[in-house]
């Protein structure tokens, strides 16, 4: 058993390193954090496989997202082992557990906010100069007219298929491939 605990530790400060190096990639520029009542996503659990692509790079991460009417909770895990966890209230983050190497918990929750927040809703949340349309499949963010993000959805549904979130403006592709968790499941 003494030697299971080492190796998952091990093997979870191996992941946290190679998060380490996107650190400066999660922490450039962007939105402030937006401010969405997590009830206007619907309360549901869902599993996140989350693929980071910039130049040079690329990482994944595994998430699990419970969303309740007062709480958007992420937990973000690696060989069945919890990294970290936050919870967002629509207001602020309440981290839980820190993020490894300077993962950024507001970074990640504009991009899933970005995603999957209804159109009216994250129009009223998006500061002045910056603007949604979203049109068939893709969803197009800009600011002073200029595209920063777009998302498109390529398969499946909102919540059980796959996004692809491009943000032209800090030069990243985030690829969210979900899976909605039953709530009868075990």
């Amino acid at each position: 058993m003494r030697r299971y605990n080492v190796l998952s530790g091990l093997l979870t400060a191996v992941v946290t390193l190679g998060l380490t190096a996107c650190a400066s990639f999660w922490l450039a520029g962007g939105l402030p954090l937006l401010k969405v009542a997590p009830s206007v996503l619907g309360a549901r659990t869902v599993e996140q496989r989350l693929t980071i692509v910039w130049p040079g790079e690329q990482k994944t991460l595994e998430t699990v997202l419970d969303i309740r009417a007062d709480a958007l909770t992420v937990i973000g895990l690696a060989f069945g082992a919890r990294l970290f966890s936050f919870d967002y209230s629509g207001e602020k983050i309440t981290e839980t557990q820190p993020l490894p190497g300077g993962l950024s918990a507001a970074r990640i929750v504009n991009d899933l906010l970005l995603t999957y927040a209804p159109l009216d809703a994250l129009m009223a949340a998006l500061p002045s100069g910056w603007t949604v349309h979203e049109k068939q499949e893709v969803r197009q963010v800009f600011q002073d007219e200029t595209l920063a993000i777009s998302i498109r959805y390529v398969e499946g549904t909102l919540w059980r298929g796959r996004a692809v979130l491009d943000n032209h403006a800090l030069h990243y592709q985030l690829t969210i491939d979900s899976h909605e968790v039953a709530a009868d499941a075990p």
